[in-house]
């Protein structure tokens, strides 16, 4: 992008101190070496058409090879095309009409290739006016239809609205009025929408037409539109042709002066405009009027003027005309000798001009043959380079798909490995914490539990052998009682606690009033706390929720027995309720000991966590624990405060009943 717009920047400034169009298109060339570079081709070629344009035919061809040579180099068809036609154009202005359909055939093989629709066209327009001038109107027909194909493909409305102007031409050289006036219209619709200054040719043709079918108001009206068009304007052709069509509207009424006013305009404005081929016609026809008015020495040398123009412009359908006036005037002259020659000489043109076109055809269609012959070659070689192609995307897609499977293979076999080892790193460890929960249960079981039984086994043997009266035996029954309900406990903790371990406990709530719970808990521990002297104080106001009533009554014994656990005599419990927005909280103080701040973090670990009591009390370290996962399987929550000294509060939450 960079160097193409360093190129564009370098033409600029050329231009700007004054350089030729051929040092332009010199300064270019060297810098065109990839096929990004089609941009700056397409500037040249503007360059190399603005040459020729000037007239300067010679310099124009020499540097044809280099323009293909470089197309070709970078690989640009339509560039490739594009120089052809310009070559055939350059062969066409200088009358070399087989050179210039053997070009067109080669730029059309090239903008097929590219897809160039409007170049097409434009080569099909070009051949027709060719064919249209040497006097072959089917091959015009042809040629003009191909071109309007191409150009209503391409949506090109201007460029349309010339080539229906010239299907209208030929039309109207070969007497078919209707069809000429219909792509008149065709063509007038176009130009007074997109190009109403091109308005004039077009009423300027479509004038002949009424002229010849003797609508002559008709045809004077378009003419002067047209004239009052072409002046605005200041198109000196249209005025040419509109002063053209006015002369000869008065040459078929026969009024020669009027018509020769008119023709003497023409002649001036063709002139100006530099159209030599409608000079020498306006001249001739000037003869002919000069003939018909009886001053023959102006008609012969307006028709020898005009016969000389038109041999330099090789022109044959108006040196026939010249031929016929010319005979025409020596008949007036009552020279039939002279006027003999010149209806020879009118024979042996037409004769020639017919062998000429035989020869051309031949010539043509040989030039076609060959044309299509490189076109057939170049698709050849187009469909062997992509049928490599795709034989490489074949193979590249093969590779691709070979390679995309072992990919997926290897990863879902990596996968697997990852989700095996991730399986058995789970196995190892539950059954690590397996191990550690039977290690724990076995421990509990040896020591704790083992030290309860045995105690009471040893003090029921020694009153089976009187080792100790009965009045002492009733003395211990508090002990003993105060032992048994602690290794009740302590059981139902562990049963509890080994459930969770195995995954289940499950809840299952209902709806139930925790006072009932409570008051049935404080009677079983009352026993007890009067032993330790510590009141039980039962706040809790009539407190529906929704739990299970087995766990809610797991967890409020285990936490009234760790109250107790860590009461001093005259200590009190109290229990209380608060109601939030959906859900209870519960909490249970006491006055007792507290619990250091240091240890508060330790009660719902993992890790088991206990304490002695205040009369030397030993627990599993369990209770805490299983309280905290059966509060949380009841979708709530437990929360303890304490003050070293003071006591302790543990709070729970319980969902509202509905």
């Amino acid at each position: 992008m960079k160097k193409t717009t360093l190129i564009l920047s370098l033409l600029m400034l050329l231009s700007y101190c004054g350089y030729s169009q051929q040092k332009s298109l010199d300064s270019i060339l060297p810098f065109i070496k990839i096929e990004k570079d089609s941009v700056v081709f397409d500037t040249a070629m503007k360059y190399f058409e603005n040459i020729w344009r000037q007239g300067e035919f010679e310099v124009a061809l020499s540097y044809e090879p280099n323009l293909l040579s470089i197309s070709n180099r970078i690989r640009y068809n339509k560039g490739i095309g594009n120089v052809y036609q310009h070559i055939g154009n350059i062969h066409n202005m200088t009358q070399q009409h087989i050179k210039a359909f053997h070009n067109y055939d080669k730029a059309a093989t090239y903008f097929r290739i590219a897809n160039h629709q409007r170049g097409l066209a434009i080569i099909h327009n070009n051949k027709s006016t060719i064919e249209q001038g040497r006097g072959n109107s089917e091959q015009a027909i042809h040629h003009i239809l191909e071109a309007n194909l191409y150009f209503e493909r391409t949506n090109d409305s201007i460029v349309l609205s010339s080539t229906y102007n010239n299907l209208a031409n030929i039309y109207s050289d070969i007497d078919k009025y209707e069809l000429a006036e219909e792509y008149y219209q065709k063509s007038i619709a176009l130009k007074k929408k997109f190009r109403p200054e091109k308005l004039g040719s077009a009423l300027n043709n479509l004038s002949l037409i009424y002229i010849a079918q003797g609508k002559i108001d008709e045809a004077k009206e378009l003419v002067n539109e047209a004239l009052e068009i072409s002046k605005k304007k200041n198109h000196s052709l249209d005025k040419a042709m509109a002063y053209n069509r006015l002369a000869n509207l008065f040459m078929e009424n026969k009024e020669y002066e009027k018509s020769k006013k008119y023709y003497d305009s023409s002649y001036c404005n063709a002139v100006q405009a530099k159209n030599f081929r409608v000079a020498s016609n306006v001249k001739q026809q000037l003869g002919f009027i000069e003939t018909k008015l009886k001053n023959y020495d102006e008609a012969e040398e307006l028709l020898t003027d005009a016969r000389k123009e038109l041999l330099k412009l090789d022109i044959p359908p108006l040196l026939l005309t010249n031929y016929r006036y010319a005979a025409s005037l020596d008949s007036a002259r009552n020279n039939f000798a002279s006027a003999f020659l010149w209806q020879k000489k009118y024979q042996e043109l037409a004769d020639q001009n017919s062998s000429e076109e035989t020869s051309e055809k031949i010539k043509q269609a040989e030039t076609r043959f060959k044309s299509e012959l490189e076109q057939l070659k170049l698709l050849e070689a187009q469909k062997k380079t992509e049928l490599q192609t795709k034989e490489e995307l074949y193979r590249y897609r093969i590779f691709t798909f070979i390679s995309l499977g072992v990919s997926v293979l290897i990863f879902v076999f990596l996968i697997f490995i990852i989700k095996t080892r991730k399986e058995r790193k789970r196995y190892i460890k539950e059954l690590n914490e397996s191990n550690q929960a039977k290690n724990k249960l076995f421990s509990i079981i040896s020591h704790d539990l083992k030290n309860e039984i045995h105690g009471l086994d040893g003090t029921l043997h020694l009153l089976k052998e009187d080792a100790i009266s009965t009045e002492e035996f009733q003395e211990i029954i508090p002990l003993l009682a105060n032992k048994t309900h602690q290794t009740s406990i302590m059981l139902n903790n562990l049963l509890n606690w080994s459930k969770s371990q195995m995954k289940e406990l499950n809840a299952k709530p209902t709806e139930f009033n925790i006072k009932d719970v409570i008051n049935s808990k404080f009677n079983f521990f009352e026993p007890k706390a009067e032993l330790k002297d510590i009141k039980l104080k039962n706040q809790l106001d009539s407190t529906m929720v929704f739990a299970d009533k087995d766990m809610f009554s797991i967890v409020s014994q285990n936490l009234i027995a760790n109250a107790i656990k860590f009461c001093k005599p005259g200590d009190s419990i109290t229990l209380h309720s608060e109601e939030k927005e959906e859900h209870y909280e519960i909490c249970f103080q006491d006055t007792g000991v507290g619990i250091p701040e240091e240890h508060l973090g330790k009660l719902f670990a993992e890790d088991t966590f206990t304490t002695e009591g205040t009369q030397k009390e030993t627990g599993t370290g369990l209770g805490l624990r299983i309280c905290k996962e059966l509060i949380e399987l009841n979708k709530g929550e437990i929360k303890v405060k304490s003050i070293l000294g003071e006591g302790s509060t543990f709070c729970i939450t319980l969902p509202k009943a509905s």
